[in-house]
Formats: C-alpha cells, sequence, structure tokens
C-alpha cells in the first residue's frame, strides 16, 4: 500500500504530529502544530490528501508553522516556494494575513491568469502576537482571526519570476485591505451624498434629484462593492480646464493611489461631454480601462456625481469606484434607480 494512502482523513493529523515531534520540535511549537494541524486537514478536500506523503504533509506543516512566527502589523506575508519534493513539480504560494472578505478570490485571480492551481488549502485561527508582530498563540479566543493560504500552483521555477509573483499578489491584498478597511466609510459617503442632493445647485427637476439620490441609496444596498473614493475639483492650470484630487479625500483603492493624484484636463473625462447649462444628469455611469484586482477581474465600474456652479457648469466631481454586485446583474431594470428611465 502506498504510504499516501495508508492513513485516513482523520487520523492524518496525528500522524503528522508524530512526524514532527520525531523532528524535535519544541513543545510550544508542538501545540502549535496540534492546533494548526487540525484546522489546516479539516479545510483539505478529500482527494487532495494524496497529493503527500505523511513526512511531506510533516514538512509542509512545520514549514507553515515557521513562516507564520513573524508577521508586520497590518501586512500580508507572501512566499513562493519551488522545492524539489512537491508532488508533480508544482510550487507553492502560502499566505499569512488579517482575515478579511476577497482574500482567496483576490489571489486565484492573480495566479490564475498565467498558472493552473491545483490546490487551495484556507484555515482561519485565531492568533495573538506581540507588537513586533511575533506570534505568541494559536487558536485563542482572544487572539484575531488570521487566513493561512495554501495554494498548489504550476512549477515557478525562476527567482524572478517568483519575485514577481510575490509582488503581485502583495499589491492585490493591499488593494483588498484598503478596500475592506474603507468599505464602510465609502459606502457612507453614497448615503451621505444622496441625502445631500436636494440641498445642492443643480440644473436638474425635483423628479431627477430624487431619482440620483435612490441610485446612490440603491448602490449602498449591496448593489455595489465599493473599492474606491475620491474627490476632485475643477480648476484652470496652464489655460486649461482639470479635474485635480482634493488631498486627503481619497478612501480604499484610492487613498494612496500617486498615479491617479495628477491634474486630468476635462477634455480627456467622461464628465467633458456634459452640456455646460440647462438640464443635465448629475451622476456618470461608465467602466474605467483598469482592471480590478479585487474580489474578480474585470474592469472597474465608475460612478462620478458631480456637483454644479451657479452657471450651470460642473465645478467637482465625487468619484466612486468599485464593481457591481451579482444582486445588481439579477435585478429587474424597472427595479433600478436611473436605469428604469
Amino acid at each position: 500500500m502506498n504510504a499516501t494512502h495508508a492513513v485516513t482523513d482523520s487520523s492524518l493529523p496525528s500522524v503528522v504530529l508524530t512526524e514532527l515531534k520525531q523532528g524535535g520540535l519544541s513543545p510550544q511549537r508542538l501545540n502549535e502544530a496540534q492546533v494548526f494541524s487540525q484546522a489546516f486537514f479539516a479545510r483539505i478536500g478529500g482527494s487532495d490528501v494524496s497529493l503527500h506523503t505523511p513526512t511531506q504533509w510533516a514538512a509542509l506543516i512545520g514549514g507553515l508553522l515557521e513562516f507564520m512566527q513573524q508577521r508586520p502589523t497590518g501586512c500580508a506575508a507572501v512566499r513562493v516556494l519551488s522545492p524539489a519534493d512537491v508532488h508533480a513539480g508544482r510550487s507553492l504560494l502560502q499566505i499569512v494575513t488579517d482575515d478579511m472578505p476577497f482574500l482567496v478570490d483576490t489571489v486565484s485571480m492573480i495566479v490564475s491568469t498565467r498558472l493552473q492551481i491545483h490546490a487551495v488549502i484556507h484555515p482561519v485561527l485565531k492568533a495573538t502576537r506581540d507588537a513586533a508582530g511575533k506570534l505568541q498563540g494559536l487558536g485563542d479566543e482572544a487572539g484575531a482571526p488570521e487566513s493561512i493560504m495554501h495554494f498548489e500552483i504550476d512549477r515557478v521555477a525562476d527567482a524572478a519570476e517568483q519575485a514577481q509573483l510575490k509582488a503581485q499578489v502583495e499589491a492585490a491584498l493591499e488593494d483588498v485591505r484598503l478596500a475592506v478597511n474603507d468599505w464602510a466609510a465609502i459606502r457612507d459617503k453614497a448615503l451621505a451624498i444622496a441625502n445631500e442632493l436636494p440641498q445642492r445647485q443643480l440644473p436638474l427637476n425635483a423628479a431627477s434629484v430624487q431619482e440620483a439620490g435612490e441610485f446612490l441609496r440603491w448602490i449602498a444596498d449591496d448593489n455595489f462593492t465599493f473599492l474606491g473614493y475620491r474627490e476632485y475639483e475643477v480648476t484652470d492650470a496652464d489655460g486649461d480646464r482639470v479635474l485635480r484630487a482634493i488631498d486627503s479625500s481619497g478612501l480604499g483603492i484610492l487613498r494612496n493611489n500617486d498615479r491617479t493624484m495628477a491634474p486630468r484636463s476635462l477634455r480627456t473625462l467622461a464628465a467633458s461631454e456634459l452640456p455646460q447649462s440647462g438640464a443635465t444628469d448629475a451622476i456618470i455611469l461608465t467602466k474605467t480601462n483598469a482592471r480590478s484586482h479585487v474580489h474578480r477581474a474585470g474592469y472597474m465600474d465608475y460612478i462620478g456625481v458631480l456637483k454644479f456652479g451657479a452657471d450651470g457648469r460642473a465645478v467637482a466631481e465625487q468619484r466612486f469606484l468599485g464593481l457591481f454586485s451579482s444582486n445588481a446583474y439579477m435585478a429587474r431594470p424597472q427595479d433600478v434607480p436611473l436605469v428604469r428611465h
């Protein structure tokens, strides 16, 4: 009988623990290994048990535990490994980070653009760490939940390719962190603007203002995944009218994105096509030319709320970036504000 199949799914954690004990782990690390192994193998698919022998699983668990020992506060720890003994010549992508939505979706999206994913194991454990990020314990109810992601992917042997993949995953996970941390604040912005619209000076009739407010409330009702927000003002620069980002107004993925901070001519933006007076829409709906690195692939959706001056010219924009949710795509058009008209 193959050694891989000589143990059952339920006995594998204890077999792995025995292997680790024979490897000379300290008592504290063995306690961590017991907690970690139970959580790890509880999340493994039945067919994936045979990916490695118990000895290989023990080495993998021991390596992950060592990797977890230190992690900077508020950052994801990411590594790409290509050990010689991995089943079928695969590489390993391993991540430890604070638990939050969109993690597996996001990493899978980044990896699958050029590599096949063969296995994903994703336990979530409560961990306690000191101020420097050193692991103090696993499984303590007082700890904060952390996601440990183990991906087995096509082999990436080249060091430069490994570094590139690591950097791409780190950047995407930072976008996830920014979007998740600021999601509530961005949603609150949408609701606040909806309530404020009737008090604004808009070249719109009361019914159109009401409809615009209803649309913002509709996207806030789980019909839009908010990823970023920023405010812009129209100003003159070098003989051109430009839209300039307002300092400290960014949230989510637009909080620290310097690339989009540079002033842009109004002629390059969707707002440039709006009439300069008379009835027009207060809300711009379009697609960006930037792909999402969070949750799912695709070009991000752009919702711009315009402010107008006394002459009916646009003077500012409040911009939301994100993705319409599956709820939005399943909604009947007659139930969606703006779209129904």
